[in-house]
């Protein structure tokens, strides 16, 4: 008997909807497309097999199954799953409506919204693909609001990159027109989330580390976050800055070990999901906190907060402060923001522009490099301007003497060079002199109206001497480039003395009470010109104690008395105390060995309390000075893109501190 062919063209007009209900329906649901149901599989695969009746009441496993202890699997065909798809749309629909009644609610509340729903988009076959996609949706998300010139000002005139905007059509980077309405719709259900909505930190942790930071950090930084009363208020102006606050609060906590990991982590994916993303000043400040603090990416956090500041041409905030804006402006289609009719807004620009200018130089003396504001340098020149206005502050008073400081020391750097292998040379000495007796003056001039801090006492004053005594070792530090080992040439034993004398003032400084009490707290500018201080004073006792009329048992003594300080000191193992103490200990008994194997016997105070045993040593013979190229020039280079656990200062060591 021959059997009959199926027809595909009958079957497919049985199973399949027509042309004609296809066109009608561009994009037809899932129940459309899927065939209809004949018959229901009841039967498990084992009883199908044996083609014997299935005795299943309520789902797997059947009566036959359970007593021969079988595995009773339903096979589902495509067909059976089309009531399951029914009950799968109705339940999305109603978790659609109560997240939507949940969103009304925070709003009303003014908490953070729910996170959008998943199930929300097209379905995905897997997990894996449903995260990927959300991921590419929140990337496209960021990208729709990504700089393409920066952002318009009263001021800006008419740039290169505006006429392609117009020419191309895309408009003004940012702006709503630019922006998907989809994404728009998405910005405006989705608050921002902070490093506690998300569960980083409790809310009371938080409070702790934001009371920590307002009372004891941020009169170091010239109360730049004077502005902010509550961590609310932080909350409600800026995740990011809440993340650098957190942060930098928790790595002076001794106890604060696993919330800094947290509170570091979050921050550093904060800031680079933000690269490519525009900020308002909030965001700013936050990268100029925590470029003081976070020394392990100081560098990177002050050139992104360079490069937005200068977006925000937070420069021209100078002019704005000295002479009135041409109301034409204000009338105009880029009118000024508030802000900027605001004096005290204005002088919150300016003293932000200052703290980049600080950081920028500092690290440019850190890592005896350019620094990035250069061209801004006249405004810095003016500061004298600023001070004299009759509404600075106590901090703007700081903030000044900080700047003039700075400007001294990178006209230092212009004179005498980076080159670290190039002498400096004979005709130059009495330009050192000169800037000797620049500090000496700037010194004089701000000492006298310094006044005590309410939170922090009396460390400007403390801290302008220790930043006077960094100055003077800056300074006499350069003639020792290039040397090799060599004698000092007698035209520089002056500015080697005084460097010498800086490093000393600078540990003797440190045993003082009342600095004591700021060495948890200060940024980390202060540690790390303590430890070149360190290393310089060690490697000019071991070689040129001879010629400076040095007497080296003092100066191990007082470095081992600063260092026994800095071990009893507790704090997280990330902050710059416990990272340079290790190596400035190898430091000190690899100089006091190598001066005990050379016979001199200038070191008995300190046989007892140092063992050499524990660190070998290549004793050198006497006479040779094995003085390496480049080893009192440089503060520190290269260690703070990384975190060694210690410090080290390359370019400038022996052995002792690797």
């Amino acid at each position: 008997m021959v059997k009959r062919k199926r027809n595909w063209t009958d079957e497919e007009s049985e199973t399949l909807p027509s042309a004609q209900n296809a066109s009608d329906n561009k994009e037809p649901a899932v129940l459309d497309v899927l065939p209809g149901i004949t018959r229901k599989i009841t039967a498990c695969g084992a009883c199908r097999k044996q083609k014997i009746k299935c005795d299943m009441s309520n789902g797997p496993p059947c009566t036959r199954c359970r007593r021969r202890d079988l595995s009773c699997v339903l096979n589902k065909s495509l067909q059976s799953l089309v009531e399951e798809v029914k009950n799968t749309e109705i339940l999305q629909s109603d978790i659609s409506g109560i997240h939507e009644t949940l969103d009304n609610i925070c709003q009303h509340l003014n908490l953070p919204r729910p996170k959008a729903l998943l199930s929300s988009g097209e379905a995905t076959e897997t997990d894996d693909k449903v995260g990927g996609n959300d991921d590419l949706d929140r990337d496209n998300e960021d990208l729709d609001g990504c700089e393409i010139s920066p952002p318009d000002t009263p001021s800006a005139v008419q740039a290169p990159i505006d006429t392609y905007l117009d020419i191309a059509k895309l408009g003004s980077p940012g702006s709503s027109e630019n922006t998907p309405p989809s994404t728009t719709k998405h910005r405006q259900h989705s608050a921002p989330q902070d490093l506690i909505s998300k569960g980083v930190i409790s809310i009371s942790v938080a409070e702790t580390l934001i009371e920590r930071y307002f009372a004891r950090l941020d009169p170091y930084l010239y109360g730049i976050c004077s502005g902010y009363q509550s961590l609310q208020q932080i909350r409600a102006t800026s995740p990011v800055l809440l993340a650098a606050i957190c942060t930098v609060s928790a790595l002076q906590d001794p106890e604060g070990q696993r919330t800094y990991e947290a509170c570091n982590r979050e921050f550093r994916r904060l800031v680079s999901r933000s690269l490519f993303e525009k900020h308002d000043l909030e965001h700013v400040r936050a990268l100029c906190i925590s470029s003081f603090w976070l020394s392990d990416a100081s560098r990177i956090l002050s050139s992104d907060a360079i490069r937005r500041a200068a977006d925000m041409r937070l420069h021209r905030s100078f002019e704005h402060l000295s002479v009135p804006m041409d109301p034409r402006l204000v009338a105009g289609s880029h009118a000024a923001p508030q802000s900027f009719h605001d004096t005290a807004a204005l002088q919150d620009r300016v003293r932000l522009w200052y703290l980049t200018f600080i950081s920028d130089q500092h690290l440019s003396i850190l890592h005896n490099r350019d620094p990035l504001l250069r061209s801004d340098k006249e405004i810095a020149l003016s500061w004298e301007t600023f001070l004299a206005r009759e509404d600075t502050t106590d901090c703007d008073v700081r903030i000044i003497s900080q700047v003039a400081l700075l400007v001294i020391m990178s006209q230092v750097r212009d004179l005498l060079g980076s080159d670290q292998g190039t002498r400096v040379p004979q005709s130059l000495s009495n330009q050192i002199i000169h800037y000797s007796r620049q500090l000496d003056r700037w010194f004089t001039k701000f000492s006298s109206i310094f006044k005590p801090d309410p939170y922090i006492g009396d460390f400007p004053k403390r801290g302008l001497q220790l930043h006077y005594h960094f100055g003077k070792l800056y300074l006499g530090h350069q003639v020792f480039k290039g040397l090799n080992g060599e004698m000092i040439p007698p035209h520089f034993l002056t500015a080697a003395g005084m460097a010498h004398e800086a490093a000393v003032a600078i540990f003797e400084m440190i045993l003082h009470e009342d600095l004591q009490k700021s060495l948890i707290g200060m940024p980390h500018y202060f540690h790390i010109m303590i430890a070149f201080a360190g290393h310089f004073l060690l490697e000019v006792t071991q070689n040129y104690h001879t010629q400076l009329s040095i007497a080296p048992s003092q100066n191990f003594e007082l470095i081992q008395k600063v260092l026994e300080l800095f071990q009893d000191i507790p704090a997280v193992q990330q902050h710059p105390i416990c990272r340079m103490t290790p190596g400035l200990t190898r430091k000190l008994r690899e100089c006091v060995g190598i001066l005990q194997g050379d016979g001199r016997h200038v070191l008995q105070p300190l046989s007892t309390s140092i063992d050499y045993t524990d660190n070998p040593l290549q004793i050198q013979p006497p006479g040779g000075f094995s003085f390496p190229e480049d080893s009192l020039v440089n503060p520190a280079d290269d260690f703070l893109l990384a975190d060694f656990g210690e410090f080290t200062f390359p370019g400038m060591m022996s052995n002792g501190m690797t």
